[in-house]
């Protein structure tokens, strides 16, 4: 499925406060064409359920979880942990307690964890809400996706409690939390100024916007991931189903039209025939008219509404190599066994060395969607010569 299944996303981080408390920074991101940008952002604190009441509702949401409760580790990939990084990070804890959001760069690995009970807690708490989650990602890893685009440096950047290291060069490097870090008000993100502390709702709705073209960086959390892939199973449906509308709103119009227009001239031509069939002078008139119309139709090159360049063309191109056309002549006369058949005829003649040749293109002209029939009528050697001649009669 496309990325194209959203134009606005809502771009979301909470934040696990001490005593029960909540901080939520939310951006409503739209998306035209290649360009996005912040519709609207919003910063709120207090209980869960003030934070939700204070959210956009009608918006696909891509969620980052932050705070107490979320746990980051750091570690060197090796072959010997490469099958369980979960267990090298964190080997006293069971995996089936925690959702598990894993980032993996070159060697480096980010392992982040939350208790199911208390993400389940938060989802459910959404749910109740009427608030659709497609995607849970925990801490600010996410941002590593605009790292490119973002003015950072050597020195790193915080963002929000977010706090990111960079090599000399200024290319990522680690990762960590710390609530009392907030770093600068604005930030400079693909040469425009932005809140700092959008910057990750904005990186969560630009990982859901093309989450088919980047790396993912988001949880295990099978029923989020079930809830994404309907969502897009639906708008699949949708824009076949819009697709087949215009499609047939399309060919209604094209009906209409094209029969007003034969209605307005079978109307003209039925007063033109009351007419020219008053006398015989006017029905010789008429004649000469019907007459005057074919002769323009065979001027136009109408042919049943085929181009003899193009059937030629076709011809030529679907022939094997070893046969060589001596002939083709359009319009042959039908012979008995064809004459209860509609459409033109092509009489095609020709010699090779090969019989399974002209079968293959016999097979081949049959496929073609202007073709109705192919008969071989002669199939003969040449008393000149080692070469086989052959007739073949198109109905087309």
């Amino acid at each position: 499925m496309s990325s194209t299944a959203f134009d606005r996303v809502l771009g979301l981080e909470i934040s696990l406060l001490p005593e029960g408390a909540y901080r939520c920074i939310y951006a409503l991101v739209s998306r035209k064409g290649n360009a996005m940008e912040i519709l609207d952002e919003k910063q709120e604190s207090g209980s869960l359920v003030k934070v939700l009441e204070s959210l956009p509702r009608k918006y696909p949401l891509a969620l980052a979880l932050s705070g107490r409760g979320i746990l980051h580790k750091q570690i060197q990939q090796t072959a010997e942990n490469q099958s369980s990084l979960f267990s090298a990070a964190f080997p006293t804890i069971d995996k089936q307690d925690f959702y598990l959001q894993e980032y993996l760069q070159g060697n480096i690995a980010w392992i982040s964890i939350i208790r199911k009970s208390l993400g389940d807690d938060i989802l459910n708490k959404f749910r109740l809400a009427g608030l659709k989650v497609y995607a849970l990602s925990l801490g600010g890893l996410p941002v590593v996706g605009l790292w490119e685009m973002l003015d950072a440096n050597k020195d790193g950047l915080v963002l929000g409690g977010h706090a990111f290291t960079a090599t000399q060069e200024g290319a990522f490097s680690g990762y960590g939390y710390n609530e009392v870090q907030q770093g600068p008000d604005k930030i400079k993100l693909a040469g425009n100024k932005f809140s700092s502390s959008a910057v990750l709702p904005y990186a969560l709705a630009f990982q859901l916007f093309l989450h088919d073209r980047v790396e993912w960086i988001k949880t295990d959390c099978e029923d989020i991931d079930q809830a994404f892939s309907r969502h897009l199973d639906e708008a699949a449906v949708k824009k076949t189903a819009s697709i087949f509308l215009f499609s047939l709103l399309g060919l209604l119009l094209a009906s209409f039209l094209v029969l007003s227009h034969y209605n307005q001239e079978n109307a003209t031509l039925s007063e033109r025939a009351g007419h020219l069939s008053a006398t015989v002078d006017q029905s010789d008139v008429l004649k000469k008219e019907i007459s005057l119309q074919r002769n323009r139709l065979n001027k136009m090159g109408w042919n049943g509404g085929y181009n003899y360049a193009f059937l030629l063309n076709e011809l030529g191109s679907s022939k094997p190599k070893l046969l060589n056309l001596t002939q083709v002549q359009f319009g042959e006369e039908k012979e008995d066994a064809l004459r209860d058949q509609q459409g033109n005829l092509i009489k095609v003649s020709g010699e090779t060395n090969d019989l399974t040749a002209v079968n293959n293109w016999i097979f081949m002209l049959k496929e073609k969607k202007w073709v109705r029939n192919v008969k071989l009528l002669r199939y003969q050697q040449d008393m000149d010569s080692e070469h086989y001649l052959f007739n073949l009669i198109i109905d087309y």
